[in-house]
């Protein structure tokens, strides 16, 4: 929520056995955006007041951007202009009591701050808004365009859209969809390989659309080869 104003990522005792069961890769879950794990046991009514602080991590600036988690990896963008990950399971780079966690790599946006965009996760790769109206795309293992001590990445690819970017992307197919404050949706080669070239590459979209005559802070839902997203007017169906 925008008013929500946190420097650090604190996750729940019994949140590793979690992440074990089901990855989190995008904001609402999946494309659909449900907001529902139905394959979550770990955590239940009989035990969810139980749960205690596991670790916590410090970034540079506030957070907006809600978490997501792939592969063992939890990704979340911070308004110093990077995307942070760490270890899911506060294991690798924590230590303490109370146990505090450093990144295992980030990802510089340059002078762009995430704002309230969350990272989505697809084949290998972390994706995230920012507020000069890109959309970035990093490798999820922090290997790709990574270098340093501590480790920094950057993008292996973006985009131009017509203003910031608060919409967190959604990805089906091998597409990511994103809306910008241009009061537009668009669609984007996920590979970053059509309509993509240059270097650093720079991506042009396979298609965008009009919402409404304002700006898209809603983030796309897919289902059924129908792409829904709030604008200034409505609900609108692609």
């Amino acid at each position: 929520m925008r008013g929500r104003r946190l420097r650090a990522v604190a996750l729940v005792g019994g949140l590793a056995l979690v992440l074990a069961g089901c990855d989190w890769p995008m904001f609402g879950y999946g494309p659909a955006h449900t907001r529902d794990n139905s394959h979550e046991t770990a955590v239940s009514v009989s035990n969810v007041g139980t749960l205690t602080q596991k670790w916590t991590a410090a970034t540079g600036g506030q957070i907006y951007s809600s978490p997501s988690v792939a592969s063992g990896t939890v990704f979340v963008g911070s308004e110093d202009g990077h995307l942070y990950a760490f270890d899911a399971t506060g294991t690798t780079g924590c230590s303490g009591s109370p146990k505090k966690c450093s990144p295992l790599w980030k990802g510089s946006m340059g002078a762009a701050t995430p704002g309230h965009s969350s990272p989505a996760v697809a084949n290998g790769t972390v994706f995230i808004g920012g507020s000069d109206g890109r959309l970035y795309a990093f490798d999820a293992t922090g290997t790709a365009g990574c270098s340093g001590s501590p480790k920094v990445c950057v993008p292996r690819w973006t985009d131009t859209t017509g203003g910031f970017i608060y919409s967190s992307p959604t990805i089906v197919g091998g597409v990511v969809y994103v809306g910008s404050n241009d009061g537009r949706l668009y669609a984007f080669d996920a590979a970053g390989t059509t309509g993509c070239s240059g270097s650093p590459k720079v991506c042009t979209p396979l298609w965008s659309a009009q919402a409404g005559t304002g700006t898209v802070e809603s983030s796309p839902a897919v289902v059924g080869g129908t792409v829904y997203v709030g604008g200034s007017g409505g609900l609108y169906a692609f």
